[in-house]
């Protein structure tokens, strides 16, 4: 079909469609019902939407706009508060003098290099570290476990003789050792064996009492006589077999035996041969060494883990490889005063006569103190005197220091905690040390921001108390000057920094310790005896003269001050001392147990523990007592 086509069909039905007539407006309407109900409701509905709003209003309103105001308060309160602290704990430091730590930014009042904020990190106790850092200082971890806690006591002990199984030949009746067998010293015996032949007058008068009475045997009486007569030989220990020899022979017998009351060896003579002996005396003396005992010597603070019928182990060091099995016999009630000791005695067997009276021998003890605790190795605790501190370890090179109460230390290098850590948990066992200065260095710095600076104190200087004595021997006088020149050398040259001129002067300490010990305090000759501070004084002292490390240097200079400090304050300070005698207290160094003390003469303040870094650190001042004095010396 053509396109002409399409369009005339087109037009011829368009043609055909019929024409709608054009629209006319509609006719007016008047109000239906159905309309009025609907403008009704609305306007109820609106009535009882305004009268909700009132009701909640009047009773709700008042808490819930005071809610919301608390709410506003709050929000506003911990902004500020986050704001405050975030300022308050804003510092800043000196990256080459990092003990100035400053509150506001600026120039370093040392170097004059800018300032730089402070890790806020540093103020809290949980350390972090680079896990780079931490494989490279070889920090190790190992778990918190659950096991026996066992005691294993090691000590020495002395073979020696088993008091019970040793034994007297005495005789019972004058006479004389006719023959003597066992004629020496360390002579085995067996039970029974003859040992001598001893004649006794007395014995052949009472033989022939024997003999007379045995005639009158078909008697009445006849038996209880010749039995009566028995005993009386018995009492004079003649042996039974010697009796029926003489009632056998029908005569006197000059001699009776002496018999072996046990098996084992001479150890000692009574008498040799021909020797006359009295009622009481001995022989010689048997003793048996199938079982010996062994005295072991254990510290007071042993005992507990000790008790009667304990197995014990001992071992010789010229035996390798073979033990000897025992067991505790009994506690002695007392120690040595001196030594602190107790001894424990100890029973072994010894059939075949290994064990010598006098050996000396090495001593296990070992026990069972519970089934079951929680335990740590050994090297994860670091004990500082006063506290103990574990490291755990938080993962990603977090490390948390943790004081811990320890208990027991078991013989395989574990430690019982009592109290601050849970199994499972994972402790540093290596590399802690680093990990102690870091947390050091924290406290430190927490402690900086805090107040004002020790060296910026003004030092009120008060007299500690009164010497205890009233007046020195000329000679103890001088000898503390020495000790007193001897030890402000020690303090001025750590104060340097240095070790080189200290071994000197720490023997001139010692050795005037010495010349003042070997004086007598008048009127009080237990003066030396009561203080026992003087022995430490003198053992840091010698200490010292060995030492060239620095740090270790410090660590014993702070044991021997404290040492002296007590000391002079019991002696007082020698009058003709011309300077006054000063004690200081730094905080900063062994800060975990409360800092430590020093003394100067009256000057400069030049604290021995930092040197340089902080020469002028202290907090504390006081004047030691002069001898006989109450206050400050003129």
């Amino acid at each position: 079909m053509s396109e002409t086509q399409d369009q005339g069909m087109t037009k011829r039905d368009e043609t055909a469609k019929p024409q709608s007539p054009p629209p006319s407006s509609p006719p007016p309407r008047g109000p239906s019902f159905g309309r009025l109900l609907g403008c009704l409701g609305v306007v109820l509905a609106l009535l009882l939407l305004g009268s909700t709003a009132f009701v909640l209003g009047v009773f709700f309103g008042e808490p819930v706009r005071q809610a919301y105001q608390e709410f506003r308060a709050a929000r506003a309160g911990e902004q500020s508060v986050a704001a405050a602290e975030e300022k308050d704990w804003q510092y800043y430091t000196c990256g080459m003098h990092p003990w100035v730590i400053l509150p506001e930014p600026g120039l370093c009042p040392i170097c004059h290099m800018d300032l730089v904020p402070l890790d806020p990190d540093k103020f809290t106790g949980e350390i972090s570290i680079d896990p780079v850092v931490v494989q490279n200082i070889g920090v190790r971890i190992e778990p918190v476990v659950t096991g026996p806690v066992t005691r294993v006591i090691r000590t020495v002990g002395t073979v020696a003789y088993d008091e019970t199984r040793m034994q007297d030949t005495i005789v019972r009746v004058d006479g004389q050792i006719e023959t003597l067998y066992a004629n020496y010293v360390g002579m085995p015996v067996k039970k029974g064996d003859v040992l001598a032949d001893y004649h006794s007058p007395t014995v052949m008068a009472a033989e022939h009492e024997l003999l007379i009475a045995s005639k009158s045997r078909a008697t009445a009486d006849g038996a209880r006589i010749i039995e009566a007569a028995k005993d009386k030989l018995r009492i004079y220990g003649v042996p039974d077999a010697d009796i029926e020899a003489v009632l056998e022979t029908g005569k006197v017998l000059y001699t009776f035996r002496v018999l072996s009351p046990l098996d084992g060896f001479v150890h000692s003579m009574g008498g040799h041969q021909g020797h006359w002996l009295t009622v009481g005396e001995h022989v010689n003396e048997i003793i048996n060494l199938s079982r010996v005992w062994v005295l072991a010597t254990l510290y007071e603070y042993q005992l507990p883990f000790v008790e009667v019928g304990q197995p014990a182990v001992m071992t010789l060091s010229y035996l390798p490889g073979r033990t000897f099995e025992g067991k505790v016999i009994y506690i002695y009630p007392y120690l040595d005063k001196k030594t602190r000791q107790i001894n424990v005695r100890l029973e072994f067997d010894n059939p075949t006569g290994l064990l010598k009276p006098g050996m000396y021998a090495n001593i296990k003890l070992q026990s069972t103190l519970a089934q079951s605790r929680t335990l740590v190795p050994r090297a994860a605790v670091m004990d500082t005197g006063k506290r103990q501190i574990v490291f755990v370890s938080l993962g990603e090179g977090r490390f948390e220091p943790r004081d811990v109460v320890v208990g027991v230390e078991t013989d395989d290098g574990m430690v019982e905690i009592l109290d601050g850590l849970k199994p499972g948990e994972m402790v540093v066992t290596s590399g802690q040390f680093l990990l102690d200065s870091e947390a050091n260095i924290r406290e430190a710095l927490a402690k900086m921001i805090r107040g004002e600076l020790a060296s910026e104190q003004e030092a009120v200087v008060a007299v500690a108390g009164t010497s205890q004595l009233s007046a020195l021997p000329d000679a103890v006088a001088d000898a503390i000057v020495d000790i007193l020149d001897g030890y402000f050398a020690i303090q001025d040259t750590l104060a340097d920094d240095s070790t080189e001129r200290i071994s000197p002067h720490a023997g001139q300490v010692a050795e005037a310790v010495d010349v003042m010990l070997g004086v007598e305090i008048p009127n009080d000759p237990h003066f030396w005896h009561m203080h026992d501070e003087v022995a430490t004084v003198r053992g840091e002292a010698l200490a010292l003269a060995d030492e060239t490390d620095l740090e270790q240097a410090r660590l014993q200079f702070a044991d021997l001050s404290a040492a002296l400090a007590k000391l002079i304050k019991a002696t007082g300070v020698p009058p003709s001392y011309p300077a006054q005698v000063q004690q200081l207290h730094c905080p900063m160094y062994r800060s975990d147990e409360g800092g430590s003390i020093w003394l100067q003469p009256k000057g400069s303040v030049r604290n021995p523990f930092f040197g340089s870094i902080m020469l002028r650190c202290f907090d504390e001042r006081s004047t030691l007592p002069v001898t006989g004095r109450q206050g400050p010396p003129e």
